[in-house]
């Protein structure tokens, strides 16, 4: 009795999803795609270092998910971090809470071969 529990319906639920896409698919989206919305998952401080992608707005990876009904539902949300490993977590959580446009950069901004903005220590990238 027990296996047929098992076998009619006790599976494991679908796990959402989000796609992963390297920096040369996410430049090609800057590029040709106008409806998206690139957001950098890291600490403000962290900018100072590494710079950001041209277009992205700020919202650290707390705000992210406390605010997330804020994120536009349409077009491409495109999530990215230091390493890709928070904006993985991000997009995942995204995912879970409905959204099926997410888009995690693979590697992060330390990947990125392309042109970055490298904020003064006064004026950092815009925040919301």
């Amino acid at each position: 009795m027990l296996t047929a529990a098992v076998i009619s319906g006790c599976s494991p639920k679908a796990v959402p999803e989000y796609q992963n896409i390297g920096p040369q698919e996410l430049n090609s989206i800057l590029q040709n795609d106008k409806d998206l919305f690139l957001v950098d998952v890291r600490e403000p401080e962290e900018l100072l270092d590494t710079g950001y992608i041209p277009g992205a707005v700020n919202i650290p990876v707390g705000k992210v998910k406390s605010d997330f009904n804020a994120l536009p539902k349409t077009g491409k949300l495109i999530i990215y971090c230091r390493s890709g490993r928070r904006s993985a977590d991000v997009a995942g959580f995204l995912a879970e809470k409905g959204f099926t446009n997410v888009y995690n950069l693979e590697g992060g901004i330390i990947g990125w071969p392309y042109d970055k903005i490298m904020p003064e220590r006064s004026n950092t990238l815009k925040s919301i």
